[in-house]
């Protein structure tokens, strides 16, 4: 009876010892694996480990690294998995912005509060629950401590709402990302949706505790879905230049590590934590062109690519770099009118943008403004069709246009025009390009034959000499044929092609001249002395319309263009209107033929107060250079 009471208080000591000694291996692990083995794929050897051998900027005597998060006895009961940290008590400002529609995330209730414990920076890094506070030497670096302020980093705790660009396994029941890595926690968006805390190394190249690799931005992709339809913004994404492009770029600063524009994917531009306040908005790395000024300023990229951001700093420019703060991509496209603005993504969509200087020829859109907003009346164009399209969204029918400022000298002067004197809106584009007699062929095909306008090149003559594209009858041209930079690549120049900036008025491609006024219109003026060639005062329009060999031959229906250019001299604009005839004056071939609407701030009524052309008597009514045209027969 003794040995069996014996035999039975052993085995309840065994019964009782058996968890130390699971407690004992548990502490063991560490050291064991310290000891031998690579390590810095587990937590042992990441910044996680605050223990005494711990390899990252915290470190303590202890030397049980598990202590700092998780206990096996008196954890706090209300958090799994045995929590031992103290948590936070802070109520946390979340991330909103315009495009999201989740609603506030509340972190002080998710899981992701355990994470915020260490990584807000109110609670002491080695404050547990069973021991009390542990003493711990060093910090965190700045990165790591998010503060309370989650403004600025990417929502957490959050149950995804469908806005038609996330993947619709997060609408499923249960529901899930587009990646078994990428794990949802009780159908909410956490920290540990992105982040294994024990495990430091699963993207080897960016670490960060990542659940996998977001080389070309596969863990951004896991719920952000580029196969869901329009007007989804990334449904363009794998054609797009920031998802194709092989140029490589630095792995240090404020580069990803990855080594590629394409590898970086999203990373090259957003940063899921820790942006700039102004920026915060879509988790941008810096505000609108500063976004893109790492790349497109003509440093960082290898091969090259054209610098952009220099264009505006020349003497004509869209005032890019000069308003902050104005654009939202939930605008509409129109109108635009007080809040008026030009940023980068007015004009382009950065996820739908192609490598490539042309998508199709006239007038369909560009590669570089593929994806982007447009309007062309009534409601906005998502995205736009073509390339003018995009222009009128501030160019066509919105209010307070620049032209109709006093004084608005990035653009150059503007001329008045006879033709634009009974419209309300003169400067409208939309209405200018949409006559049907007198207009350049930009919304609407060529319409007249070489016999009707001679002067007309069979193909746009480049400002190297050669040649561009057919000019035939039933063609179109682009608003950036003549609005571009003045070393656009697609005119056989070797800097960015668009209307982003450039050294002459306008934004012009190349030299366009006006006549500077006289003191009353009409008065005689020095005017522009002509001079042929690629820098010639109407290279602009040469581009076009053979001057040399056709206009000064007098060959055409109007045969005093040799006297008017070469004896006054005139100017091409003092007559005609490059745009064309604004519709509300009327479409007549009589009174308005080839764009003919006359700068008033050069030329004035005749003795009989007339200003006008008849196109059928071959006479002009006008006073001009201090000679009346009575009229005068042509």
């Amino acid at each position: 009876m003794l040995c069996e009471l014996t035999t039975r208080q052993r085995r309840r000591k065994g019964r009782r010892s058996l968890p130390l000694l699971l407690l004992l291996l548990l502490f063991l692990v560490p050291a064991v694996v310290r000891a031998g083995g690579d390590s810095t794929a587990t937590v042992i050897g990441s910044k996680h480990n605050l223990s005494a051998g711990g390899p990252g900027p915290v470190t303590s005597s202890r030397q049980d690294a598990c202590i700092f998060c998780h206990t096996p006895h008196s954890s706090d009961v209300n958090v799994k998995p045995l929590w031992n940290h103290t948590l936070p008590t802070q109520t946390y400002n979340t991330y909103t912005s315009s495009t999201y529609n989740a609603g506030p995330g509340t972190p002080a209730s998710g899981s992701s509060k355990q994470c915020l414990s260490c990584h807000d920076g109110t609670v002491a890094l080695g404050a547990t629950i069973s021991e009390g506070l542990i003493s711990t030497t060093g910090s965190m670096g700045t990165a790591a401590v998010l503060g309370t302020d989650l403004t600025n980093d990417h929502p957490v705790s959050i149950q995804p709402v469908d806005d038609g660009q996330l993947n619709l396994n997060l609408f499923q029941s249960p529901p899930s990302t587009g990646d078994a890595s990428v794990v949802l926690v009780q159908s909410k968006i956490e920290c540990s949706t992105c982040h294994s805390p024990h495990e430091p190394a699963r993207d080897a190249v960016a670490g960060k505790f990542l659940v996998r690799s977001n080389a070309n931005g596969t863990l951004c992709l896991a719920c952000h879905d580029t196969n869901r339809p329009l007007p989804n913004p990334f449904s363009g994404w794998l054609l797009s230049a920031h998802a194709v492009s092989v140029n490589t770029v630095p792995t240090t600063g404020s580069f990803p590590p990855y080594g590629t524009v394409s590898s970086n994917a999203c990373a090259n531009c957003h940063s899921a934590h820790s942006v700039p306040s102004s920026s915060a908005a879509r988790l941008l790395k810096n505000a609108e062109e500063t976004a893109c000024s790492p790349c497109h300023s003509g440093a960082n990229v290898t091969p090259a690519i054209p610098n952009v951001l220099s264009d505006f700093s020349k003497a004509y420019a869209h005032p890019t770099t000069t308003l902050s703060g104005q654009h939202d991509p939930t605008e509409n496209a129109f109108p635009l009118s007080t809040n008026r603005h030009a940023e980068c993504a007015d004009c382009h969509e950065p996820h739908s943008a192609k490598i490539g200087s042309a998508a199709a020829t006239p007038p369909a859109v560009e590669s570089a403004l593929a994806g982007a907003s447009g309007y062309n009346g009534g409601s906005p164009l998502r995205p736009a069709s073509n390339e003018y399209e995009v222009c009128f969204k501030c160019h066509a029918d919105s209010a307070n246009k620049p032209q109709n400022n006093a004084g608005y000298s990035t653009y150059g002067r503007t001329a008045i025009r006879q033709g634009e004197q009974v419209a309300t809106d003169p400067h409208n584009l939309r209405q200018k390009f949409g006559t049907t007699l007198s207009r350049h062929n930009v919304t609407q095909p060529r319409r007249l034959t070489s016999a009707q306008v001679p002067s007309l090149r069979a193909f746009i003559l480049n400002p190297d000499g050669s040649q561009g594209r057919s000019m035939a009858v039933g063609t179109y041209i682009y608003c950036t044929d003549c609005h571009a930079s003045n070393q656009a690549a697609r005119s056989g120049g070797t800097g960015a092609d668009g209307p982003h900036g450039s050294i002459y008025p306008h934004i012009l491609t190349q030299r366009f001249e006006q006549e500077v006024p006289p003191a009353n219109p009409g008065d005689n003026a020095p005017g522009v002395p002509y001079s042929s060639g690629p820098n010639g005062p109407f290279a602009l329009c040469n581009k076009c319309h053979d001057i040399d060999n056709s206009l000064l031959q007098d060959i055409g229906p109007f045969s005093e263009h040799n006297r008017h250019l070469i004896g006054e001299p005139s100017s091409c604009s003092t007559c005609h209107d490059p745009h064309g005839i604004h519709g509300i004056a009327g479409n007549s071939n009589v009174t308005n033929p080839h764009l003919v609407s006359f700068d008033l701030q050069v030329i004035g009524p005749n003795r009989n107060g007339q200003l006008r052309i008849d196109s059928t008597a071959k006479e002009c009514y006008l006073l001009c250079h201090g000679t009346g045209h009575n009229p005068k027969r042509y």
